[in-house]
């Protein structure tokens, strides 16, 4: 009989841990990673950061404290990868921008960055001005205001307030377009994984998708690249200098 309670105690000690652990929220690891962080334990602030992304729950400031972390730690090809996981989420967040800019100093591979054309650097700056999902809410209200606007044109009777309805309606009409056109890109560039970044010490890129093709140039750590296609194991990319070519899937990892 006491064998039965011991038994019973024994199955009742491993449910009650088994609750605690699923109770541990998301913000409770990131307390304890930040608390990792602080005291200079790198390597368990990246694994509670880690553990809360797995959860499902995802912030620039997550990717951006796990770059911070991978710095730390020398692991600039991981620091890269995160600090662009970040820029997705607040693309003209000044703090992510320059880390990014200081990791990339420190990777082997210094590429001249071609020009974008005007007209591609002054889309960039409108939808990155804001995320993708504050894009989404600005449309919506933009939307709103259209159907306001529409019903001051359709319900007045004097013509300034005809004019004013006609004309706010259009200018609302114009950025609902736009701010749907913007959300829809930035939500694009995160789920469709266009950019990679480089995680073999050395990879050397070919011609065309086979290892006895012509050597173009080769890559380290930590690059950047563009992804435009894929065949079986390769990937046809493209980095900073216009340089196209192809190289290994698994020496990449998308973002």
């Amino acid at each position: 009989m006491k064998k039965t309670k011991y038994s019973f105690l024994i199955i009742f000690l491993i449910i009650f841990k088994m609750a605690q652990a699923g109770a541990l929220t998301p913000q409770a690891m990131i307390d304890s990673a930040t608390n990792a962080y602080t005291k200079g334990h790198y390597e368990s602030a990246i694994k509670w950061y880690e553990q809360v992304l797995a959860t499902g729950q995802e912030s620039a400031a997550i990717y951006y404290n796990l770059g911070n972390a991978w710095f730390k730690l020398n692991e600039m090809a991981q620091a890269i990868y995160n600090y662009e996981k970040a820029l997705l989420l607040a693309p003209s967040d000044e703090d992510i921008l320059f880390n990014l800019k200081v990791a990339n100093s420190r990777i082997v591979d210094k590429i001249d960055i071609v020009p974008d054309l005007f007209f591609e650097r002054w889309w960039k700056s409108l939808y990155t001005l804001f995320p993708g999902d504050t894009w989404a809410w600005l449309s919506i209200l933009f939307t709103a205001l259209f159907l306001v606007a529409v019903g001051i044109f359709v319900l007045s009777v004097k013509s300034v307030q005809k004019k004013v309805g006609f004309y706010s309606a259009l200018l609302f009409l114009f950025l609902t377009f736009f701010g749907y056109a913007f959300a829809y890109k930035n939500h694009y560039r995160q789920s469709h994984h266009t950019h990679g970044i480089v995680f073999e010490p050395a990879v050397t890129v070919k011609s065309s998708p086979d290892e006895n093709s012509v050597d173009l140039f080769v890559l380290h750590e930590g690059t950047k690249v563009q992804l435009s296609d894929s065949l079986n194991s390769w990937v046809k990319i493209k980095i900073a200098n216009g340089s196209v070519g192809w190289m290994p899937s698994r020496a990449i990892k998308k973002f």
